[in-house]
């Protein structure tokens, strides 16, 4: 077969393949499969073909998710900025009512009143700011001046003591989706959505600094650590069930995706905060797209369980105002239609969304 083309290899209908012994293994080891297709794909075939080839090959999960981590090596990653600080239900909704009635809250002049009021240091003032920022609740007006976007506004009027569990998986979907969401986003995307394998804590924070390259040196650490405390003890993100973690002596700490309550209206709201922020200008996309964005990670959900989810709603006549999911051989897609917009999504949430605490 050495000296053969490629063209002689097709017409005699020559192919290779491996031994018995070697296939058994090979399929047992799934991080080798992956890595053996994100290789091939990363080093021969241009990353605009990417999806279509893991859609058609119905290999859409953790390939992709490696595959994001490599392409977006190269875009600018904004951070939390937490300082290793988690963000308390109280410190939410305590810092909205402060911004509500003073927009100079956060200013140099004012510092000595907010470590008064929120009962914290420096450190923990900037980790709330910075937590704020990411979920989207804050927009700065000026140096030193803050206001309520529209979605703390709607926090304010509908929630006001932040303790629906729909305020939280819509802040947890904000932060999933900001422009300084890191490294909240890739933290999601590292974990393994279709096993939903334990992996070491210091493995996972190998493959989010990889990711995360244009970071300020020693800057990732804190904020990683300021993420993964949003998901223990009695932090309210953590009473969703997004994230699980145990400890085990030989291998320190393990933590994967959990298996958090869907509903209809969480779907919804990812929708449409999917479409805001990465397809604002179009009413169409593929399915496998969602995957390439990390929706499911985001979800804790397969791409095939989001699928169903789909399926089924749009099988109802709640959602047909909001989007509409078509099936075809080996493309399947998503028209959003006019009630897909986060503004009205994140009300339905709030005022029908059931409540899913652990």
């Amino acid at each position: 077969m050495g000296i053969c083309q490629k063209i002689e290899l097709l017409d005699k209908n020559i192919y290779g393949g491996f031994i018995p012994f070697i296939y058994e293994r090979l399929i047992l080891n799934k991080p080798l499969i992956e890595e053996i297709i994100n290789n091939i794909l990363c080093d021969y075939i241009t990353p605009d073909l990417h999806g279509d080839i893991l859609s058609f090959l119905g290999v859409y999960n953790n390939v992709v998710n490696e595959l994001s981590l490599v392409n977006e090596r190269n875009k600018s990653m904004a951070l939390i900025g937490n300082q290793t600080f988690a963000l308390s239900r109280w410190w939410a909704r305590k810092t909205i009512e402060l911004v509500k009635t003073d927009r100079n809250i956060f200013s140099k002049s004012k510092r000595r009143e907010i470590r008064k009021v929120l009962i914290a240091g420096d450190s923990m003032i900037k980790g709330i700011h910075g937590w704020m920022q990411a979920a989207q609740l804050l927009e700065r007006v000026k140096t030193g001046e803050y206001e309520l976007t529209n979605f703390g506004r709607v926090f304010s009027d509908n929630d006001p003591k932040l303790e629906k569990s729909a305020s939280w998986w819509a802040i947890h979907l904000a932060v999933c989706f900001s422009e300084r969401g890191e490294p909240y986003h890739q933290f999601f995307i590292a974990l393994d959505v279709l096993m939903k394998d334990w992996i070491q804590w210091k493995i996972l924070m190998v493959r989010v600094d990889s990711s995360i390259e244009d970071a300020a040196e020693g800057s990732l650490t804190p904020n990683l650590e300021g993420v993964r405390k949003m998901f223990e003890k009695d932090n309210p993100l953590a009473e969703l069930g997004l994230i699980e973690t145990r400890k085990i002596r030989e291998e320190g700490l393990l933590i994967r995706l959990g298996s958090p309550k869907l509903t209809d209206e969480i779907i919804i709201h990812a929708l449409a905060m999917i479409r805001f922020h990465r397809y604002r200008s179009r009413s169409t996309i593929d399915f496998s797209e969602l995957s390439k964005d990390g929706l499911e990670h985001f979800l804790c959900c397969s791409s095939e369980q989001l699928r169903q989810h789909l399926r089924r709603m749009n099988q109802s006549h709640n959602w047909k105002r909001y989007f509409s999911f078509n099936e075809a051989v080996n493309i399947d897609s998503i028209a959003f239609e006019e009630d897909c917009a986060p503004g009205k999504t994140l009300l339905l949430l709030l005022q029908q969304g059931e409540d899913t605490w652990l």
